[in-house]
């Protein structure tokens, strides 16, 4: 137990020498910001397109509300998700090719032990980053406008927070069985580009954990489930980390 708290130590160590918690913490909380200030300015922002267009008026159709602060919020945290797995794609590759792995290893850290920490602490970058940029953004949106006419949006955050969990445990996976940050990248795409097409048939995207995306639906409308992609995340997540074990057991570091 000892010598996991001091690997998890270093990995938080690690993700602060290397910069990564200062880019990722500034780009949240800047899209944070930005979600409830484009939605507070886009009145303003057609009223000059106007105004330097003569002859094409454009103009808002309803009032702005909570609910498109909101709104830019989910559009925009699909761009901080991006980021997030491109900076921590390099979360055991790095390792592989300077060799600090196989020092731990040697010393005799349980291969299992490193699955668990570097899971645990990119969920944990993820976590803080992720709240901490929708609690800008309520905080701006509860100051602007009434958010108690937004009843489900905490439900929507919470949905695709889940959703980004999924996305630490298919990094982890192709993490470890890859080689080089591009290829995690190049894999982790893939998954993406399935499960867009896949998510085109009728009535198979409710079951995929990509749906989870599509919570802000919940703002919206009634009537939209996630029951379904929540249980298929939670199933394939786990499966991708248990999966990621015996496979980094076998291979040669």
């Amino acid at each position: 137990m000892r010598q996991f708290k001091a690997f998890t130590k270093k990995e938080f160590t690690d993700q602060f020498r290397s910069g990564k918690l200062f880019i990722l913490g500034a780009v949240f909380i800047f899209f944070g910001i930005m979600s409830p200030a484009l939605a507070k300015l886009m009145p303003k922002l057609l009223e000059m397109i106007s105004a330097e267009d003569a002859g094409y008026v454009v103009t808002m159709t309803k009032e702005v509300t909570a609910a498109d602060s909101f709104d830019q919020f989910f559009k925009n945290i699909s761009t901080c998700l991006i980021l997030f797995v491109i900076l921590e794609s390099g979360i055991f590759t790095k390792e592989y090719s300077s060799g600090t792995l196989l020092l731990s290893l040697t010393r005799g850290l349980e291969r299992r032990k490193v699955i668990i920490s570097k899971t645990f602490v990119l969920a944990a970058v993820w976590t803080v980053c992720y709240w901490l940029c929708f609690g800008v953004t309520l905080g701006y949106s509860a100051y602007f406008w009434d958010i108690s006419a937004v009843p489900d949006v905490m439900t929507a955050a919470l949905l695709w927070w889940i959703y980004g969990l999924w996305f630490t445990a298919v990094v982890v996976f192709f993490s470890v069985l890859m080689r080089t940050a591009t290829a995690v990248l190049a894999c982790t795409g893939a998954v993406y580009l399935g499960y867009t097409l896949l998510g085109m048939i009728p009535r198979l995207g409710e079951y995929l954990p990509a749906h989870l995306a599509s919570s802000q639906k919940l703002i919206h409308a009634e009537g939209y489930t996630f029951t379904a992609a929540l249980i298929a995340a939670a199933v394939t997540g786990v499966l991708l980390i248990a999966a990621s074990v015996p496979v980094f057991d076998r291979k040669s570091i």
